[in-house]
């Protein structure tokens, strides 16, 4: 069977995906919880301290502002701007989850161009939640990283049950039928909660390294992003100067595990408030934009030159041709994947029919267990020595 007719019989999980990650981690929380923590102690124990941990209020509100505001913004945009120059917005961005102070939020990209607008709302998220931030809690800041992933080749989605009977736990040495059985299961029934998706694999894997780059001024961004980000304004419409996004480059730097111990390129959005001093030091270090002819020349040879692990980023049915190439063994493999699938539940649900038919492993019936024990009784009772002597 062709690949393409596998597209077209298959209906299930089992399809090429771009996926957008965003995160946003809380600078200085740490030390923020242990300070107003040892101070909440000495008033506990003078009966004075409030109910909640001191530290709670400003979490807590961390997670719903951002929430809140990037909904928001999100959906200003696909009202306002998308509508106007007539770009996809596609699926809106959905929370992944939370890590501690950090929050994760992730968006399947339908065309390239939902990436720079996903971004640029980010920013502006981040940009106004700082500003309150700051007034409440001048110890704390807000710092960002973002990068893409594509599934089901190279990275995966991964399901777990959070709750499994023990008679329910099958003994299946198979753990790639055993992830796509219950991957299918939920895709088919989003809202059933004992099943959670995750995402894991190499590109993830990179994302996270770049977060341990990134600071309260440098938003950094991975290298596939970066060509689609400077991809996109250098084709954007008329009329649609918002959609502008300036990056830094920082150099290469060795990222632990990432790129078989080759170095990575770092490139960042400038998310820093206007400062005198910070604009003296830019000066001095030489800090400036890159346009983007430069950005997109070097991703190009990048990618050109580790194209053993690497590659362009694709969306399949992208309208853009640069964005939309997909490799002939990734479409072979998805098919295989499917026609694996397919294969493994018809013979899986092959074997329990039969063993149900055979009755193989079936408990008896109530009714089954009363009339052989009666029949038992009475072979009992007509052979038993005391009714041959009367």
């Amino acid at each position: 069977m062709n690949s393409s007719s596998t597209a077209i019989e298959y209906d299930g999980p089992i399809v090429s995906v771009l996926r957008l990650f965003l995160s946003v981690d809380l600078v200085g929380s740490t030390a923020f919880k242990q300070e107003n923590q040892r101070a909440f102690k000495a008033d506990d124990k003078a009966g004075e301290g409030p109910i909640a941990e001191p530290w709670f209020s400003p979490i807590a509100q961390f997670y719903k502002e951002i929430e809140r505001l990037f909904a928001r913004e999100w959906q200003s945009y696909a009202d306002g701007l998308a509508t106007r120059i007539k770009w996809p917005t596609g699926p809106a961005p959905e929370l992944w989850k939370s890590a501690g102070d950090e929050l994760l939020y992730v968006k399947a990209l339908e065309d390239h161009r939902e990436a720079i607008a996903c971004i640029l709302c980010w920013m502006r998220t981040i940009e106004e939640y700082r500003v309150q931030l700051k007034k409440q809690f001048p110890s704390l800041d807000l710092k960002c990283t973002a990068w893409v992933a594509g599934f089901p080749i190279t990275n995966t989605e991964v399901v777990f049950a959070k709750r499994v009977d023990a008679d329910e736990i099958a003994d299946d040495d198979d753990p790639l039928f055993v992830n796509l059985d219950l991957l299918h299961r939920y895709h088919a029934d989003p809202k059933d909660r004992n099943l959670t998706k995750d995402f894991i694999g190499p590109s993830v894997d990179t994302g996270f390294r770049l977060c341990e780059l990134s600071s309260a001024r440098k938003f950094v961004v991975s290298v596939d992003l970066a060509l689609m980000i400077v991809h996109a304004v250098r084709a954007r419409p008329p009329g649609a100067e918002e959609i502008n996004v300036t990056l830094h480059y920082d150099g290469r730097v060795p990222l632990k595990g990432v790129l078989g111990g080759k170095t990575y390129p770092v490139f960042w959005i400038d998310m820093a408030t206007d400062s005198s001093l910070d604009k003296l030091e830019d000066r001095l270090l030489e800090i400036q934009p890159r346009n983007t002819d430069d950005v997109k020349r070097y991703c190009e040879e990048f990618f050109s030159s580790h194209a053993a692990n690497i590659m362009i980023p694709y969306i399949e049915g992208n309208p853009d041709p640069y964005f939309a190439e997909i490799p002939e063994w990734h479409q072979k493999k998805i098919a295989k994947l499917r026609e694996y699938w397919k294969q493994e539940s018809e013979r899986r649900l092959q074997e329990r029919e039969s063993l149900q038919a055979e009755g193989a492993g079936e408990e008896p019936q109530k009714e089954q267990v009363e009339s052989l024990f009666a029949s038992l009784l009475r072979v009992l009772l007509e052979n038993s020595p005391d009714k041959s002597d009367k």
